[in-house]
């Protein structure tokens, strides 16, 4: 335990804890809130590759929509056949129907260490965990743009991050109706889930967290939205995959 706990700490906590000291020191004004916009782009960078193929798996997903709704159609009736006959048309594709998962997966562990960067990380007694070759402030002024205490929780910062997180679902995912999502397609369960209960768990967790933490998600799902709209105009798959829902 005490080596996971190590490998963790090393990993993730240390690493995301410097990174937020870094620009907080080297920003102008030195900014908690500025701090947290540039090490969240410094991470959606990082993510970036493994976002953006996870991302265009969806999209292919979302051109097999038609075979799926004849595939529910025909074995209505019968939902282990029509469960076996969708997996198999997805592995006949190559698609992976579970792969908008990996988007959450990729991410949760790092919204874990901030978590705890946010919540515990502006004592200054925790200056110790800093890297030798960091300059080292006295102390993490947690108040951002002159009026916002990053170290409490805002219900104003979680309805937003909780706005920007459907906002970058509804563009990322194909069209999920409840009728769907009460099928046996598990993957139009998943979708559906996250289209709408994920953006209400971030907010009403947002009683709790930090509203660092709702700073950075309100940034991070607007680089996704941002990233979204890119694809759509530049992306074939995504072109093909509309074209293909209108039909």
């Amino acid at each position: 335990m005490n080596f996971l706990s190590s490998l963790y700490n090393e990993l993730l906590w240390r690493p995301l804890f410097n990174g937020l000291v870094f620009f907080y020191t080297y920003l102008p004004f030195h900014d908690l809130g500025l701090a947290i916009v540039a090490l969240t782009l410094a991470i959606r960078l990082l993510l970036t590759p493994l976002l953006w193929k996870a991302q265009r798996a969806q999209k292919e997903l979302a051109s097999l929509q038609p075979e799926i709704k004849k595939i529910q159609t025909q074995l209505k009736n019968d939902r282990e056949a029509q469960g076996k006959a969708l997996m198999e048309l997805y592995a006949t594709r190559g698609i992976n129907p579970f792969s908008g998962c990996l988007i959450l997966l990729i991410q949760l562990p790092i919204l874990i260490a901030l978590f705890q960067v946010f919540q515990y990380g502006f004592a200054a007694e925790k200056l110790v965990y800093l890297y030798s070759f960091l300059a080292r402030p006295e102390a993490l002024n947690p108040v951002s743009f002159g009026f916002l205490d990053l170290s409490r929780p805002n219900l104003v910062l979680g309805a937003l991050a909780a706005l920007t997180q459907f906002l970058q679902t509804k563009l990322m995912l194909p069209s999920v109706s409840r009728a769907t999502a009460s099928g046996s397609d598990m993957a139009a369960i998943l979708q559906w889930q996250s289209l709408y209960v994920l953006p209400l768990i971030v907010f009403f967790s947002s009683y709790q967290f930090p509203s660092a933490l709702l700073l950075y998600w309100t940034v991070l799902s607007t680089l996704g939205i941002l990233q979204e709209i890119l694809m759509k105009r530049f992306s074939p798959i995504s072109s093909h995959g509309s074209g293909t829902g209108k039909k």
